[in-house]
């Protein structure tokens, strides 16, 4: 009875401190995130370095996602398009799969790509979000982005292709009426 009785004392103590450990792991995360982000809003010089904590040390974390999309948003922000680039696609290979971030990450990652001048690279990316997510809300804006980037790249048949799947949305909209105007352009040339 009395090894039952310690052996059951013995693992109730190290389950209870499993339980403190993990739960302190767990406040240290949110403190290190909220303290990351609050430095951001304020535009404090240390932000980054902390967001880079949150995710080198919690990277496995739920707040590492929005940590990295944080990153290569501010890095973009900064003209820092070799950063900005580093923390999206590290963001597209770790965490993909919700439809809102990922288009955060896709559309990050193709503007990074425009302000270098990659085009064409910038509208495959683009176009990797949508065989990521069919019919997504986000659809017609990717649409636009991958017309806007072939136009750019010089592939005019491609930039025609989704500029037509746009105008042809039922809905009357800025879009719409923007894809309007680009094939009535490319009709000219």
């Amino acid at each position: 009875g009395v090894k039952i009785g310690s052996t059951i004392l013995i693992v109730v103590v190290v389950v209870s401190l499993g339980m403190f450990f993990f739960k302190g792991r767990k406040k240290s995360e949110i403190n290190a995130f909220d303290a990351a982000f609050t430095a951001l809003q304020n535009d404090s010089p240390e932000a980054l370095d902390l967001l880079r904590n949150v995710v080198d040390t919690y990277g496995s974390s739920k707040r590492a996602p929005d940590a990295l999309l944080k990153l290569g948003s501010t890095y973009f922000n900064k003209k820092d398009y070799e950063l900005s680039e580093k923390y999206f696609n590290q963001y597209i290979n770790k965490f993909s799969g919700d439809p809102l971030s990922d288009y955060n990450a896709y559309n990050g990652l193709g503007a990074v790509y425009e302000e270098k001048g990659e085009y064409t690279k910038a509208a495959k990316t683009y176009e990797k979000y949508l065989t990521k997510h069919k019919n997504s809300p986000f659809d017609s804006m990717i649409w636009m982005d991958i017309a806007k980037a072939y136009w750019l790249a010089g592939d005019k048949e491609s930039s025609k292709q989704y500029f037509t799947k746009i105008s042809k949305t039922t809905q009357d909209s800025d879009d719409k009426q923007e894809a309007l105007y680009y094939l009535q352009m490319l009709g000219l040339n």
